[in-house]
């Protein structure tokens, strides 16, 4: 799974097509997505390991926008690696998340009063009460 100097060179450079630096966010490079974040996401997901390397082979040596766009148009496959990867990637980042605000998921209690009851919605069930047709006994074989 590991990725040379070159190869991560070259996806920080397609990184930053997908996500430009704006608005306060750094880009998909400065953000690591190339770095610690490429190790991360293929920790927990191997199987993009052979797409990425796909990609990148297919990006050598050409211009980075080019190549984001002949792969929506021509590999969708290797646009689909990319495209899953490098926000997953970004997302990761924790200076991302700070100014996202988004601190995890967090356990929250679960309210024990039902809100259903809140907007009457069952009230006609409630005051009709129990309606039910009898099921025919069988006789014991």
């Amino acid at each position: 799974m590991s990725f040379e100097a070159k190869q991560r060179a070259i996806l920080s450079s397609l990184a930053d097509i997908l996500i430009p630096a704006g608005n306060g966010f750094p880009s998909a490079s400065d953000a690591g997505v190339s770095q610690e974040g490429l190790d991360q996401v293929l920790a927990v997901r191997p199987d993009l390991v052979d797409g990425l390397k796909q990609l990148l082979a297919y990006a050598e040596g050409h211009d980075a926008s080019e190549v984001v766009l002949n792969l929506k148009t021509n590999e969708p496959m290797l646009y689909g690696v990319l495209t899953e990867f490098v926000p997953g990637a970004y997302f990761l980042n924790e200076e991302v998340r700070a100014r996202l605000g988004y601190h995890g998921q967090t356990p929250r209690p679960i309210d024990s009063h039902p809100d259903y009851l809140e907007d009457g919605l069952l009230q006609s069930v409630i005051d009709r009460g129990p309606i039910y047709r009898p099921t025919p006994r069988q006789k014991p074989r």
